[in-house]
């Protein structure tokens, strides 16, 4: 253990953690929140901070160590230049002894001048780690905001400012009949306000099942889906939307073909494609189809791809789009292909492999270095999901460089299908939710929560952890600008009526390093 400073002595051995920062820049204010609307708080327990920044030009982060009642003057100082972070970590104990990480946060990435400081204080919001926190609302201390409409089968998707775009979606009343909703919520983490739009474009929004891709200019592009009255039949969309959320309007536009619970990803140009779903007639949808969202168009890509429950993913190299698992209704599809854009359509690239383990309604994410993709769960049998269906407990991992495909074992997980998962900054896969037959021989919704870590060997390693409350699939993972994961909404059910799982939930990972 470290002796116990006063604190001008303390501070002095702080400060000599980084004397070098002292030749040039300045250090930022800071506006640190806290808060939290449940118990534990961040700062529950809480001795000591580590605070560094990071950014570009910057060959290792500027550390400094501070006690919990945290001075202006044990701000780093911090460089001139673009793209700085400033993250605040939170202590039980020294961090340089027994200490461990209870809480995280992180800034926006800022410009620091050449001289001076920022104008404004850098704000940061301390989470506590590997729990899914409730957001407080900044309008009303102490009250966690929830979402208006209670809604799964929906959308939500990361604009460029921070914000998200929650869609549509479906909602279930006491008897267990399903209708579409048509509302849009905009969740701001940053103010952690959420801003409740009730129907934008006439109806644009209104649809399930749906998928979401941000486009170049910064607009959200909502295609394909299903619409369903209280109690009718529901009917798959052959229309797309396009949200301007400076705006808040919609421009809608025509597909080719009608389809919903489809799988799309789009490129590093704003080109989407669309694999299999289900048509008019209940049918596989065997004709993929490619979306210009910005231009309100669609074109056709001229090979047979009859899938359901796939997963679509862009690798890193922001042209090839992967298409992974699914099924044609009667058999499970091994093969994962590869399409890139030819300058007309999207093509076959010759990059291929085959999944050692067939499955549908996998969770697929870019895992490690970006250049690999991590499958995990899913379903081994390939008709519609119901009391038949067999969760899968295992992942694999794949690589698809050009010349140089590999399929190998991943980590072992909770077997389930429908799950989320989400690849964070640092390589790691976090996985949340989904859906398996339970001990009675009914669906039941899945609260199973793991880390994914990159080692050394090619399996990976996985650590479970605490569980999402109310268990829950058909919701929505997404990852912020804080590294920080948002879960929304979704479908709690164990082998009765399902019932909306409400509430918006954040989950700070607790750092690799």
């Amino acid at each position: 253990m470290w002796p116990r400073y006063s604190r001008p002595a303390f501070l002095a051995a702080v400060l000599a953690l980084a004397p070098a920062c002292q030749e040039q820049g300045a250090a930022p204010q800071l506006q640190l929140i806290s808060s939290s609307c449940e118990r534990p708080r961040p700062l529950d327990g809480v001795t000591h901070f580590l605070l560094r920044v990071t950014g570009e030009g910057l060959d290792a982060p500027i550390e400094r160590i501070a006690p919990v009642d945290l001075q202006p003057e044990d701000i780093p100082v911090t460089p001139p230049g673009a793209g700085r972070v400033l993250e605040v970590r939170a202590y039980t104990g020294e961090p340089s002894s027994a200490g461990s990480v209870v809480a995280v946060g992180r800034s926006l990435p800022f410009v620091m001048p050449e001289e001076g400081a920022p104008a404004a204080p850098i704000q940061v919001i301390l989470r506590r780690v590997n729990i899914f926190a409730p957001v407080e609302s900044a309008q009303s201390a102490g009250t966690c905001l929830d979402l208006t409409d209670a809604r799964a089968a929906h959308t939500a998707t990361l604009l460029e400012d921070g914000r998200v775009v929650i869609a549509g979606g479906l909602r279930v009343n006491p008897d267990g009949q399903t209708e579409t909703i048509g509302s849009v919520e905009l969740f701001d983490p940053q103010a952690r306000t959420l801003s409740y739009l009730p129907d934008p474009g006439l109806g644009g929004a209104r649809r399930a099942f749906h998928t979401a891709s941000r486009t170049p200019d910064g607009r959200v592009a909502w295609i394909g889906g299903e619409t369903q009255a209280l109690g009718d039949v529901a009917v798959p969309l052959s229309t797309g939307a396009v949200f301007d959320p400076a705006t808040e309007q919609v421009d809608s536009f025509e597909l080719s073909t009608a389809r919903t619970r489809h799988a799309a990803a789009a490129d590093g140009d704003g080109r989407v494609l669309l694999v299999g779903g289900i048509g008019v007639a209940g049918t596989v949808v065997t004709a993929p189809e490619g979306v210009e969202p910005t231009a309100g168009r669609s074109f056709a890509v001229p090979t047979s791809v009859p899938r359901m429950g796939a997963a679509l993913v862009t690798l890193a190299d922001q042209q090839r789009i992967a298409v992974v698992g699914g099924s044609d209704g009667t058999n499970l599809s091994r093969e994962v292909l590869t399409f890139a854009f030819d300058g007309s359509t999207f093509a076959l690239t010759s990059t291929s492999v085959a999944l050692r383990q067939p499955r549908r309604d996998a969770a697929v994410a870019a895992y490690d270095d970006g250049q690999k993709l991590l499958v995990m769960g899913g379903y081994s049998t390939p008709g519609p999901v119901d009391n038949g269906s067999r969760a899968v407990a295992a992942s694999e991992l794949i690589g698809l460089r050009e010349g140089s495909s590999f399929v190998a074992a991943g980590p072992s997980i909770v077997a389930r299908g429908e799950l989320c998962a989400v690849s964070l900054p640092d390589g790691r896969v976090l996985t949340v939710g989904g859906r398996r037959i339970g001990f009675e021989n009914g669906l039941e919704s899945m609260g199973a929560t793991e880390l994914l870590t990159p080692t050394t060997n090619a399996t990976g390693g996985a650590l479970g952890m605490l569980p999402v409350s109310p268990a829950r699939y058909l919701h929505t993972c997404t990852l912020l600008p804080d590294g920080s994961v948002l879960v929304a909404g979704g479908l709690a059910e164990s082998g009765g009526v399902p019932q909306p799982a409400t509430g918006l939930y954040i989950f700070m990972p607790v750092p690799r390093d």
